[in-house]
């Protein structure tokens, strides 16, 4: 899941998530929390609106105040683990303490914790999710360390730390068979999504050849010297033939969605600006007669496949040029800015902007907000862009306005 995805129609599960009586988090590849349950909230006293979508170690700081605090340096070691072996990780009790909010007085305050983090992972076995579960195991500890020193004013306190050892332990059991069934379900989905994936290939290629068929002879009516249509009949044929040209070219993009799923990626370091020059090179017929104004600033270098990221230059600078046709002066910028652990890429364009209570639609599979009319296109490139973008651990999303341009943004691990 995403903050900017929605949870499958019918059941809530943001809902049922968020009000889990375990603290959980829900952090992306690149450790920004992206779904937090409210147990969690009240035990780390933060607000959900001022975490989602900032990185964990932003939030959650070391104590400046304790110059033996290592909390950042076991969860992050803990989460890399989790992402290079691919199978869940239980730390020993950290001492990781917890800003208090100025309205309880600031500073920090001591707390102990017993964390487990665990993989998620998609259709094509990429790792999208790590799931951050605690226990606030903080008096526990603090019963032990005192133990000693008041074992005659502390038996009842002992029968408590005895309780909370085998609910620990009943706990450990329970979030074990929990993730059985996660790695279960996970099995299931991945089958699921791969027949999807296999279905609507199979699906799309078959239908090239009729559709073929309908061209190859309309073509040889419509070029026949001795047909006698009437203009009526010769107007239908035409539609006949600009209907399966378009027919022809959603198969193909179709055909490559769903080839893009099952790519293996190859990923090597890669000059960000020279891609984006041999894109806008590429495209010069796109643009040719026109005087585009282009503001391309300096790219870092990232690790990535090329191939793939190539794809994604191309479609989003395809669409700026596209969507600014109807400017008298068109402006293209590219540029980017670096963000904690991620680069956060744009394309922002003074072209036909959008209505940005359609934005979440924009990045579906043949989701158009613009008439065919207006401007050609099949409503498959953006979603090859969330796809290519996903796979390297990154994010989309996209900010417009009717008639004064969009920005299409993306992200890349640093």
């Amino acid at each position: 899941m995403t903050t900017s995805d929605s949870f499958p129609s019918g059941v809530n599960f943001r809902v049922l998530f968020e009000s889990a009586p375990s603290p959980y988090l829900v952090l992306k590849p690149d450790f920004t929390i992206v779904a937090v349950s409210d147990a969690y909230l009240h035990a780390t006293m933060t607000n959900r609106k001022e975490i989602l979508g900032r990185g964990i170690f932003e939030v959650f700081p070391d104590n400046p105040d304790d110059p033996n605090a290592d909390g950042v340096r076991n969860l992050r070691a803990s989460l890399e683990r989790v992402i290079d072996l691919r199978v869940p990780d239980t730390m020993p009790i950290q001492k990781y303490d917890i800003r208090r909010p100025e309205s309880e007085g600031g500073g920090f305050e001591e707390r102990f914790w017993s964390p487990v983090n665990t993989p998620v992972f998609d259709a094509d076995s990429t790792l999208i999710h790590i799931i951050h579960r605690v226990e606030d195991v903080t008096e526990f500890v603090h019963l032990k360390e005192h133990d000693g020193q008041q074992l005659k004013e502390t038996e009842e306190l002992r029968d408590r730390a005895e309780k909370m050892e085998t609910e620990m332990f009943l706990r450990a059991r329970e979030l074990d068979g929990a993730n059985q069934k996660l790695r279960t379900a996970n099995e299931r989905l991945a089958l699921t999504m791969q027949e999807l994936e296999s279905f609507s290939y199979s699906v799309s290629h078959d239908l090239r050849a009729p559709l073929r068929h309908v061209q190859s002879f309309a073509d040889l009516l419509n070029n026949d010297p001795e047909n006698s249509f009437s203009e009526s009949s010769k107007r239908y044929l035409t539609i006949v033939m600009d209907s399966s040209k378009r027919m022809g070219t959603l198969i193909d993009d179709l055909l490559a969605f769903s080839r893009m799923g099952r790519a293996e990626m190859q990923q090597t370091h890669l000059n960000m600006s020279e891609i984006v020059k041999e894109a806008i090179r590429e495209m010069a017929p796109e643009a040719q007669g026109r005087e585009i104004v282009w503001e391309i600033g300096p790219l870092p270098e990232v690790r990535a496949d090329r191939s793939m990221l190539f794809q994604v230059w191309s479609n989003l600078l395809s669409n700026a040029i596209k969507y600014t046709r109807r400017q008298e002066l068109p402006k293209i910028q590219v540029g980017h800015e670096q963000k904690q652990d991620e680069y956060v890429f744009y394309i922002r364009d003074n072209g036909a902007g959008f209505d940005m209570k359609y934005a979440p639609k924009l990045f579906n599979v043949f989701q158009r907000l613009h008439r065919q009319e207006e401007f050609e296109g099949t409503g498959v490139g953006l979603a090859n862009v969330r796809r290519i973008i996903n796979r390297h651990g990154g994010r989309t999303w996209a900010e417009g306005k009717t008639g004064e341009g969009a920005t299409f943004y993306f992200t890349l691990p640093t």
